[in-house]
């Protein structure tokens, strides 16, 4: 993919307001907001040459405003101003999201054996096998439509049971930015640990 002002006159379009709040949310000061924003956009000019996958691209501008927010915290010159162990662990959770997309499947795949047997198929073929539900649906001799809606209630079903045993803090967007374990007595008792 070959870099044109145009290419990434469209990629602000569509990301700079998300990103601003993504920013925001962890640098709690609008005008260094600002900055990272800028230098994140500079960044994507720079590298858009590098994305071979254009399916990706939400993930990767986000990793590059992540990194941004990193190297932000890292200058000598500047105290964090997020000072809760909370706020530092969130930081280094973003800094490798393969590790703690890792961590949540672990805790999500477990879970997954509680689920009603159809709903249970659905999910692991859709979710965790990366297959398509149109795939899955002809597989199964079933409608998409209700394909999908198996998808839709299993993954409520998982999130209500994931929910059971964790604290699970999502940003404005709906990602996972910070999870903590419950009481595991109360995992035990709702069956959902060995």
């Amino acid at each position: 993919m070959a870099a044109t002002t145009s290419d990434v006159k469209a990629i602000w379009q569509e990301f700079h307001q998300r990103l601003r709040g993504f920013i925001l949310q962890r640098v709690n000061n609008p005008t260094d907001t600002d900055d990272i924003l800028q230098e994140v956009f500079v960044r994507i000019y720079q590298r858009l040459t590098t994305v071979r996958e254009s399916d990706r691209l939400q993930s990767w501008v986000f990793a590059i405003a992540r990194n941004a927010i990193i190297d932000y915290y890292r200058k000598v010159d500047r105290q964090p101003e997020l000072t809760s162990v909370t706020a530092l662990e969130t930081l280094a959770m973003d800094e490798d999201p393969e590790v703690f997309n890792q961590q949540m499947a672990g805790c999500l795949r477990p879970l997954l054996e509680h689920l009603p047997a159809p709903y249970r198929e659905a999910v692991q073929l859709a979710e965790f096998e990366g297959i398509t539900q149109a795939a899955i649906a002809k597989e199964l001799g079933i409608s998409l439509s209700g394909m999908k809606s198996r998808v839709q209630r299993g993954r409520q079903k998982l999130k209500d049971l994931l929910q059971t045993c964790c604290e699970i803090e999502l940003d404005a967007m709906g990602n996972v930015i910070e999870y903590e374990m419950k009481n595991l007595s109360m995992c035990r008792s709702c069956g959902l640990t060995k």
